[in-house]
């Protein structure tokens, strides 16, 4: 049995290398001061980064149209393939839950396979990646899945904000403490937790601390960084992204560093200038 992959925008894949791959994304809906637009469809990173600080007020996302989701399974079923859905994380997202609901209204629901994954932005697309290579060797569904899952259970996402001005408006930080950030310079050091939620990890100074930060940590906690490709996104960045490699290549040898650029999802929360880091403990 062939498998085809399945995920939604807010992996972070690069187009070119999801349609290598053979990945199907499916659009997420980012709504703009009334507007509703669909990642990668009638709105681009440029366009989006270009305009955020003139928006009046912070985007609005949501989960991906169920009939849209239904319909991919579906064609991919009428293909002969099993569907291997991985979405943004439940914690998160709402999308993994409809994604299961999908599947239980699918003409074979035994041959869909929905994954929770824990992650967002290319954290989650890198683990689709590997799981797309994972599928291609596979024997069996259950020998498959117990991969993927090793995978996900040992990706790290440790994420520094240029700014704590987009994490105030969002409600995520009171305003006193994103004036006391702003006035100090301080840049937040997140992480995912386990269960899929983003929480806070360290602070630092500077940007150029955080960055070393970031490798920092990776350099802490990372296996066989030979073996592994790094991940690394950013949102309108990408000078600091490479910073970032850089710094990562100086304390590792690893097999590659792939760089992303955060969507507009993703990017509706975090603003301008993140720069996140993925690797396996």
């Amino acid at each position: 049995m062939s498998y085809t992959l399945v995920v939604d925008s807010a992996s972070d894949i690069p187009h070119d290398r999801a349609r290598a791959a053979g990945i199907v994304t499916v659009p997420m809906p980012v709504n703009i001061e009334g507007k509703t637009y669909l990642e990668g469809v009638n709105l681009t990173t440029k366009e989006f980064y270009a305009q955020f600080t003139s928006f009046k007020e912070l985007p609005k996302t949501s989960q991906p149209n169920p009939a849209t989701l239904l319909e991919e399974y579906e064609k991919i079923l009428s293909e002969g393939n099993e569907v291997v859905a991985i979405h943004l994380s439940s914690a998160l997202s709402s999308t993994f839950a409809t994604a299961q609901l999908m599947r239980d209204n699918s003409s074979a629901p035994e041959r869909v396979h929905i994954i929770d994954s824990l992650g967002a932005s290319f954290g989650y697309g890198l683990l689709a990646l590997l799981a797309q290579e994972i599928l291609a060797k596979a024997d069996s569904w259950d020998e498959a899945e117990a991969k993927i899952i090793t995978i996900r259970q040992n990706m790290r996402y440790v994420i520094t904000l240029d700014t704590l001005e987009y994490l105030v408006k969002g409600g995520r930080v009171s305003k006193p403490a994103g004036f006391i950030g702003g006035l100090l310079d301080v840049k937040p050091i997140l992480h995912m937790t386990p269960d899929g939620r983003l929480e806070p990890y360290a602070k630092v100074r500077s940007r150029r601390a955080a960055i070393r930060k970031l490798a920092e940590v990776m350099k802490n906690e990372i296996t066989h960084p030979e073996q592994q490709v790094i991940g690394i996104s950013h949102s309108d960045c990408l000078k600091d992204a490479h910073l970032l490699a850089d710094e990562i290549r100086q304390l590792h040898t690893v097999k590659d560093i792939w760089i992303s650029e955060i969507g507009c999802v993703v990017g509706s929360h975090t603003g301008p200038g993140t720069l996140a880091l993925f690797y396996q403990t």
